[in-house]
C-alpha cells in the first residue's frame, strides 16, 4: 500500500507449498501488497519498499481446493522482482486487475470448468505456477502441488487413477516426458487440459506433446512478468504451419511490431509501473504500448518470437536466435535442459557462438551444436565455442545468466592468450593442412570437410596411429577428437596451444599395459597374475573400441563393412608372419593360414599359430553378424545400456551352453563363444562412458558381476575390474609428453609385438646362449615398434600407389 508516498508490503518467503498458496490468497483478500523473497535475510535487504511483516509458510504439498473469486481492483497486488539477461532485479508492480485479466483470458481460452483437477508441474513461487492456481481456484477446481516437484512417474500414476485431468508445465519438463513417452503408456488420452509456459519450443516438440495428449486442450502462452499471457497458441488444434508461432492476442490485448523488430504489447494485463531506485517509473508510453526487449514478427495475426534483442547473435552478418539454437541442441542431445547458448566476441565474424553445457561430454555437445547449426542452414566454423561447467549460473527466477557466461569466457580467453604469449615458440604446435593428413591416412577414400575419423570407419588400431602422427605434426588433439570433422580439427589446429601435460587415454594405457603383461608372461619375464586375465581385458577393449569408433557409422548406415576393415588389418599381417615362418621352416600348415588354428588341438602344429589374433577376429565377425540384424541395431540405438546388459547375459549363456555341447578344455577354451561375454562388457562400458555417474556405476556393477562369475575373487578379477574402472571413471590421465609418446608407441605396436615376440625370444636365447627374459622383453618391444612402423609405411605406400593408378578412390 501507499502511505505518505512510501510503498509498504508484506514479505512472503518462497516455498513451493500449499501453505504458501494459502498465505498468498489471504494477503490478496486483505488487499495487502506482497513481495516474495527467497529467505528472511533477503527480505531485510533495501529494495525501495518497506516490509512491515514477513511470513514464513510451512512446507508440504498436496491438494488446494479453496475457491477464490478474481479481484478486479486497480490496487497494487504484488511486486515481482524479475531478472533480465543482465541479472539485475527489477520490481514489476502488478495490480489485481492485471492478474484477473490474464486469468479470465486463459479460463476462456482453455474452457476451464470446475471439473479441472490439475497437476501443477511448475513451482507456485513462480508467476506461472501461482497464475495456474489462481485460474483454477476461480472456476472452483482443484490444484495438486507435488511435494517433490514435477515427477513424471507420479503424474502418470495420478493420471491413470483419474486423480488429475490437467497439467501445467514448462517446455523443459515436457521434454522429459517426450524422452520417456512409455512412462505415460496410454494414459495420456485421459488428460483434458494443459497450459505450457512461454519458453521457446520447436514445432516438432509441440507436435510431440500433441501426440502424447491427443484429447487435451493444449494452450501455450507468450508473455513477460509485466505483461503475462499476451498471446495464446492452441497447440491442440493449430495447423502444422502455425506451430512455430507463439499464437495470437485475444480479448482486449494487442501486439504489434516496431520498425526495429521489437514486440509491442498493449492491454489491461500490462503493468503500469516498475520500481527502480526506490522510485516508481512508468512502464509503458502515453499511448499505452509496452516496448519489450523481445524480437518478433507478425504473420496473419500470429506472433513469431525471434529472440531477445540483447541476446541475438550476429556472426558474420548472420542473425542467430540463441533460444532456437539452444532448443535444437537440447533436442539432439535428447535431454531436458542443461544447455545455454550465448554470444562472445569474435575477431573475424564480430560475434561468435558459445554453447555451455552442464556436466556434459564436450565432444558430444560440440557434435550436437554443429548439427543444430547445420539444420538452421548455418556454418560458423571456428566461431563456435564449447564449454562444459558443473552448474550454469542462474537468476533467482531460474533464467540463465548469459551475460555472466560471456564475461567469464572473455576473461578465460584473455588469460589463456596472455599465457600463450609467454610460451616458447618452439613449444607451439605446427599448423598445416588437416585435409591432406586425412587423405594420406585414408588413401582411396573420399574426404571432405565434414569427414571424421569416426565416420570414415576408423577403429582402435588406427586410432592410436592416427593420434600419434597427428599430434607429432599438428600438436595436441582435443578430447573425443574422433567425432570431430576435418574442418573442426583444422580450426582446433589454428588455435591450439601447447600443454605441459598432455592427456593420455586410459584405453591406450591399458592396451599397452596388458599386452606387455601377455608378452612378459610368454617370455618368462614376470608373472603379472597367476590367474592371467590380460587377454580377457584386451577382448573387452575390442568391444569398447567397436562401440566407440565404429558403432556410430554402423547405426547411421546399417552397414557393418567397417568391422571387416578392422578384421583385414589384423588378418593381413598375421597371415604374412605365419606364411613367412612356414617358408623359413619349410613346413606347410593350412589351419594357421586360414586363421582357424584356435579351434583345433594345438599339438597339431609345429611351426607357429596366433590364437589370440584368431579369436579377436572371430569375435568381431560374430558382432558384425549380430549388428547385421536391423532389430538389434534399433535396440542398441534406442536403449544402448539395456541392450548392452542383455548382450552380456546372452553371451554368458551362449558360452555356458557351448561348453556343455563341446568341452573345449583340451584346446584351453580358445573359442570365440568362451570370450564373447568380454566383448559385450566392453560394448556396455563404451555405451555408459559418456553418460552420468549413475549409469557408469551401473555398468561397472554389471561388468564386475560378469567378471566374478567367470573368474571369482582372483587377481585376474582385480586386474580386469581396475582396467574397466579406468575406462569408465578416468578416461584420460595427464602425463608428461615423453610418457604419452612411449605408451602410445607400445599400444600402437601391440599387435606387432604379439606377432613377433616368440621369434625375438628364440633370437635372444641363441645370441646369449641362455634365456634372458628382461632383455627379450625390451627387444620384443623395440622390434614390435619397428615392425609396426615398417608395416604401416609399406601399407601407406601401397595404397597411395593404387590411388595414383586409379585402382581405387580418386586419382
Amino acid at each position: 500500500m501507499m502511505r505518505d508516498s512510501q510503498l509498504f508490503a508484506t514479505g512472503l518467503i518462497r516455498k513451493n507449498s500449499r501453505s504458501y498458496v494459502e498465505h498468498f490468497f489471504s494477503l490478496n483478500q486483505d488487499r495487502r501488497l506482497l513481495v516474495s523473497f527467497s529467505d528472511e535475510e533477503a527480505a531485510r535487504e533495501p529494495i525501495g519498499i518497506t516490509i512491515d511483516a514477513c511470513i514464513m509458510p510451512e512446507a508440504g504439498g498436496g491438494w488446494f481446493n479453496d475457491h477464490h473469486a478474481l479481484i478486479h481492483d486497480e490496487l497494487p497486488a504484488q511486486v515481482s522482482f524479475t531478472s533480465g539477461t543482465e541479472g539485475k532485479p527489477k520490481g514489476i508492480i502488478l495490480s489485481y486487475s492485471n492478474l484477473s485479466d490474464a486469468a479470465e483470458r486463459i479460463i476462456a481460452e482453455m474452457e476451464l470448468t470446475s471439473d479441472v483437477r490439475e497437476y501443477v508441474g511448475v513451482p507456485v513461487t513462480h508467476s506461472f505456477g501461482m497464475a495456474r492456481v489462481r485460474a483454477i481456484s476461480a472456476v472452483g477446481g482443484c490444484s495438486y502441488l507435488p511435494p517433490r516437484g514435477f515427477d513424471p512417474l507420479e503424474f502418470s500414476r495420478m493420471l491413470e487413477a483419474g486423480e488429475v485431468n490437467s497439467l501445467s508445465a514448462v517446455p523443459t519438463l515436457l521434454r522429459i516426458l517426450l524422452q520417456r513417452p512409455d512412462a505415460l503408456k496410454e494414459f495420456g488420452k485421459k488428460l483434458r487440459w494443459m497450459e505450457i509456459g512461454s519458453q521457446y519450443m520447436t514445432a516438432t516438440e509441440k507436435q510431440g506433446v500433441r501426440d502424447l495428449f491427443p484429447n487435451a486442450r493444449i494452450i501455450q502462452h507468450y508473455g513477460l512478468t509485466e505483461a503475462s499471457r499476451s498471446t495464446f497458441l492452441q497447440i491442440s488444434n493449430a495447423p502444422a504451419e502455425l506451430l512455430e508461432s507463439v499464437g495470437r492476442a485475444v480479448g482486449n490485448t494487442e501486439v504489434a511490431i516496431r520498425s526495429d523488430g521489437r514486440i509491442l504489447i498493449k492491454g489491461p494485463h500490462v503493468a503500469r509501473y516498475r520500481l527502480e531506485g526506490g522510485q516508481l517509473q512508468q512502464l509503458h508510453g502515453a499511448d499505452g504500448w509496452l516496448l519489450t526487449n523481445d524480437l518478433g514478427h507478425l504473420k496473419d495475426g500470429y506472433l513469431y518470437f525471434d529472440g531477445r534483442a540483447d541476446d541475438l547473435i550476429n556472426t558474420g552478418g548472420i542473425k542467430v536466435n540463441p533460444d532456437i539454437l539452444q532448443a535444437k541442441i537440447v533436442e539432439l542431445l535428447q535431454q531436458g535442459g542443461g544447455v545455454v547458448v550465448t554470444k562472445v566476441p569474435d575477431a573475424l565474424r564480430g560475434e561468435g557462438i558459445l554453447v555451455v553445457g552442464e556436466s556434459l561430454d564436450a565432444a558430444r555437445l560440440r557434435k550436437a551444436s554443429t548439427e543444430a547449426l547445420k539444420r538452421l542452414g548455418l556454418d560458423v566454423g571456428e566461431a563456435l565455442h564449447i564449454q562444459v561447467v558443473s552448474a550454469i549460473p542462474q537468476t533467482a527466477t531460474g533464467k540463465p545468466l548469459r551475460r555472466l557466461l560471456t564475461e567469464e569466457f572473455v576473461l578465460a580467453e584473455s588469460a589463456a592468450q596472455a599465457t600463450a604469449d609467454h610460451t616458447d615458440k618452439s613449444a607451439e604446435p605446427r599448423t598445416g593442412n588437416v585435409m591432406e593428413f586425412f587423405q594420406d591416412f585414408f588413401p582411396g577414400r573420399k574426404i571432405d570437410a565434414d569427414a571424421s575419423f569416426e565416420a570414415l570407419g576408423g577403429d582402435s588400431l588406427g586410432y592410436i596411429q592416427f593420434s600419434m602422427e597427428f599430434e607429432s605434426r599438428f600438436g595436441p588433439l582435443p578430447s573425443r577428437w574422433e567425432s570431430l570433422t576435418v574442418e573442426e580439427l583444422q580450426s582446433h589446429v589454428a588455435v591450439a596451444r601447447a600443454k605441459s601435460l598432455p592427456r593420455l587415454e586410459s584405453a591406450t594405457l591399458t592396451r599397452a599395459f596388458f599386452m606387455v603383461c601377455i608378452i612378459a608372461l610368454h617370455l618368462d619375464t614376470f608373472v603379472y597374475s597367476s590367474n592371467w586375465g590380460a587377454a580377457y581385458f584386451l577382448f573387452m577393449l575390442a568391444g569398447y573400441s567397436l562401440m566407440r569408433f565404429q558403432w556410430p557409422e554402423i547405426s547411421r548406415t546399417g552397414r557393418t563393412g567397417t568391422i571387416f576393415g578392422t578384421i583385414s588389418k589384423i588378418a593381413i599381417p598375421t597371415v604374412m608372419v605365419v606364411a613367412a615362418v612356414q617358408l623359413w621352416a619349410h613346413k606347410f600348415e593350412l589351419k594357421p593360414l586360414l586363421l582357424i588354428s584356435n579351434l583345433f588341438d594345438p599339438r597339431e602344429y609345429e611351426v607357429v599359430y596366433f590364437y589370440f589374433a584368431e579369436i579377436y577376429m572371430q569375435l568381431l565377425l560374430i558382432v558384425a553378424g549380430v549388428f547385421s540384424f536391423r532389430s538389434v541395431r534399433s535396440a542398441f540405438k534406442k536403449h544402448p545400456l539395456a541392450s548392452g546388459v542383455m548382450f552380456i547375459v546372452i553371451s554368458t549363456a551362449v558360452g555356458y551352453l557351448a561348453e556343455r555341447i563341446w568341452d573345449t578344455d583340451y584346446i584351453y577354451h580358445r573359442t570365440p563363444t568362451w570370450y564373447l561375454w568380454t566383448v559385450a562388457c566392453g560394448m556396455l562400458i563404451a555405451s555408459a562412458a559418456t553418460r552420468d555417474l549413475s549409469n557408469r556405476l551401473m555398468a561397472m556393477a554389471v561388468v564386475t558381476l560378469a567378471v566374478l562369475v567367470h573368474h571369482g575373487f582372483t587377481s585376474a578379477t582385480y586386474y580386469i575390474c581396475a582396467g574397466c574402472a579406468l575406462l569408465l571413471f578416468w578416461p584420460e590421465i595427464s602425463v608428461p609428453v615423453l610418457v604419452k609418446r612411449f605408451v602410445g608407441e607400445i599400444a600402437g605396436a601391440s599387435m606387432f609385438m604379439y606377432l613377433s615376440h616368440y621369434h625375438v625370444k628364440a633370437l635372444v636365447t641363441r645370441l646369449f646362449h641362455a634365456p634372458m627374459p628382461w632383455v627379450a622383453l625390451i627387444v620384443a618391444m623395440v622390434v614390435g615398434i619397428i615392425f609396426a612402423r615398417t608395416y604401416h609405411w609399406g601399407e601407406s605406400r601401397a595404397l597411395a600407389f593404387g590411388r595414383r593408378h586409379a585402382w581405387w578412390g580418386q586419382k
